[in-house]
């Protein structure tokens, strides 16, 4: 919510004309000046925390007096000094121990607002801590060392900042404090960057001439390896053809063509095609010098006898037929 920023330091329509004890120095919430600017009373025990770690009173003085003249070397007198803070609803109060100069200018309505200097938090502009507070007629919350209130934040400054934001790829409504934290990391991984290249890890990198030659070298060991390996494989499987032929499995005219099929199917296909032939030529035949059973000894075994007697033919007329079948 907005919040009206002129900060009475008597409750309207009060009777007593004394001094307050305690005042209010900022209220809950969004606060809004009367310039447009936005400040966040959002944690204010992180104010609280901050007054304590300064350990001393915060003090009163007229017209920001100790923030302007103080900086110039000039007198800038305390009219007052508080010495707690308390939260009440999420506003800040601070408690006041009057000068007698301060107690008469509040009493006599000399002045009758105050205005806090404030600390933010970049990017949210959330309040984090109190500094002084000041007497005034023309309150305006004071942003320490920039932000009076006769100079607020420019066009020009927030188009400055929305080209810093896309530049940085990010949205055009990113705060200050996202800015600067994408800006931190450009920066470290520049640096890591640069590092890398300045120093590069020889664990991990080798000159290009090195890595040239190695991958060359690494070129031709595969080549050897390979014609290695294939000239196994070859002896491999002429070995098996021919054992095949040796055992009657294969006849040596198709020696070439089955030495084709085990390249192709490879040995331990042709392995197991193996183990499912029977032999069709006994050791030491083949297939120009085989004879069929009978022809050579002129004798017909049982099986040839009873297909005689099927057939009606003698056995010189199936010798004799044999060969044709």
């Amino acid at each position: 919510m907005k919040n009206a920023i002129r900060l009475a330091l008597s409750a309207p329509g009060a009777a007593s004309t004394a001094a307050p004890e305690w005042i209010l120095l900022l209220p809950a919430g969004d606060i809004t000046t009367r310039d447009g600017r936005l400040l966040r009373n959002v944690t204010p025990d992180t104010i609280i925390a901050s007054f304590a770690g300064d350990q001393r009173d915060m003090p009163i003085d007229y017209e920001h007096a100790t923030e302007v003249r103080a900086a110039q070397g000039l007198s800038a007198p305390a009219v007052g000094w508080i010495n707690e803070l308390k939260i009440e609803a999420g506003e800040v109060f601070g408690k006041v121990a009057w000068t007698d100069e301060g107690r008469a200018a509040v009493e006599g309505r000399s002045y009758r607002y105050i205005s806090p200097v404030v600390h933010l938090e970049p990017g949210s502009r959330a309040v984090t801590r109190i500094s002084s507070v000041a007497l005034t007629n023309d309150p305006a919350l004071y942003i320490k060392s920039l932000n009076r209130r006769d100079a607020p934040e420019t066009q020009e400054e927030t188009a400055m900042l929305k080209a810093i934001a896309k530049a940085l790829n990010l949205a055009e409504t990113a705060t200050e404090a996202e800015i600067l934290s994408a800006i931190a990391v450009q920066h470290s991984e520049k640096e890591q960057l640069r590092g890398k290249v300045d120093k590069p890890d020889a664990a991990k990198y080798v000159l290009r001439t090195e890595h040239d030659a190695l991958i060359t070298t690494c070129s031709q060991l595969r080549a050897e390896v390979k014609t290695l390996k294939d000239a196994d494989t070859e002896k491999e499987i002429t070995a098996l053809v021919d054992g095949a032929i040796s055992d009657g499995k294969v006849i040596p005219a198709i020696r070439e063509s089955e030495l084709e099929l085990c390249r192709a199917v490879g040995a331990d296909k042709y392995k197991e095609r193996l183990s499912k032939l029977t032999a069709v030529l006994k050791p030491g035949e083949d297939d120009k010098t085989r004879v069929e059973p009978g022809k050579v000894a002129g004798k017909l075994d049982d099986a040839q006898k009873e297909m005689c007697r099927r057939l009606g033919l003698s056995e010189e007329e199936y010798l004799k037929d044999l060969p044709a079948a």
